[in-house]
């Protein structure tokens, strides 16, 4: 009787240790999404105890006000190289707070026309705004006016490149010289980024508004300007044809999903992790929610078992 007994004790064994890694393999994955998205979950296992599967959550948890604000964050240190010095160059966390609370596009984080209270950063829907986002915002603006002596607002052009589509460039060890004049940006070494790429610095920045005055008294003011030809033989005829183009395009989903995965995963994503990366471009492309492109990855049953 003895052995019998302890034969089925025995055979109990692996499926109470089975159960007990799956147990323990759903509080790590709750502690995980709980402090990537700021859920304060305190106690992982008294959550996990209760049935909670992670990945089944995923929806319900991008949409908390906590989750949103941490997105927001990390969308505004991604698209500003630094702090900004007052309330007015935020823009981007309100903007993007605006859009997940609201459910709206990511795409409109961009071409949404809304107005942003710098006072605030209340943001209001507004028919006659242009179709510029953030990007419209003269708080934004002012932030990235420049130096360029022909008020050629380059840092803007830039920041608008990189934050739609994910354009980075290196400056050249020239720019250190102190020409910022355009005949100093048509040197050999600059002009391939100023004047020949297809997002040719300089021809972008002639999209945009100008800087006028100096000092503590620059601002932007909006000009006329004249159509470039830019992104691979478009001719682009304003500031708002610029940033509408850019977003309708395969590299701003591919920036949206690498977004999404540095957020997820507190890296960029590296080769062999294609097949989740092409899953959220497919789930981004079909919906332009931010929320399908990074529940893309949270709900993927491997995503508590990857290197973070």
């Amino acid at each position: 009787m003895r052995a019998w007994v302890l034969g089925v004790f025995l055979l109990l064994l692996p499926a109470v240790a089975w159960a007990q890694a799956v147990d323990d393999a759903r509080v790590r994955c709750i502690r995980r999404m709980g402090h990537v998205l700021d859920l304060r979950i305190y106690d992982a296992r008294a959550a996990a105890a209760t049935g909670i599967i992670p990945q089944q959550k995923v929806r319900e948890w991008l949409e908390t006000p906590q989750a949103i604000r941490t997105i927001a964050r990390f969308t505004n240190s991604r698209f500003n190289p630094e702090p900004a010095t007052n309330l007015a160059g935020d823009g981007v966390y309100a903007a993007a707070k605006f859009i997940l609370t609201n459910k709206k596009p990511w795409r409109e984080l961009f071409v949404g026309r809304y107005v942003i209270n710098h006072t605030n950063n209340i943001i209001t829907e507004d028919p006659q705004a242009p179709a510029l986002g953030y990007f419209g915002s003269v708080g934004w603006q002012g932030r990235y006016l420049g130096n360029a002596p022909d008020g050629l607002m380059l840092r803007a052009a830039y920041r608008v490149l990189h934050n739609t589509v994910g354009l980075k460039l290196v400056p050249s060890a020239v720019n250190f010289e102190g020409d910022a004049t355009a005949a100093g940006r048509e040197r050999a070494e600059c002009r391939g980024c100023h004047f020949d790429s297809p997002y040719a610095l300089d021809k972008v920045a002639q999209l945009l508004p100008r800087k006028v005055g100096v000092g503590g008294a620059a601002k932007p003011q909006v000009v006329a300007v004249t159509p470039q030809l830019i992104l691979g033989g478009l001719t682009v005829r304003d500031f708002e044809h610029l940033v509408d183009t850019l977003t309708q395009g395969e590299a701003f989903a591919f920036r949206t999903c690498r977004l999404a995965f540095e957020f997820a995963y507190g890296r960029p994503e590296s080769g062999c992790e294609a097949p989740a990366f092409d899953r959220c471009v497919d789930a981004f492309t079909s919906t332009g929610l931010m929320t399908d492109a990074l529940a893309s990855y949270f709900e993927d049953p491997a995503y508590c078992e990857a290197v973070p």
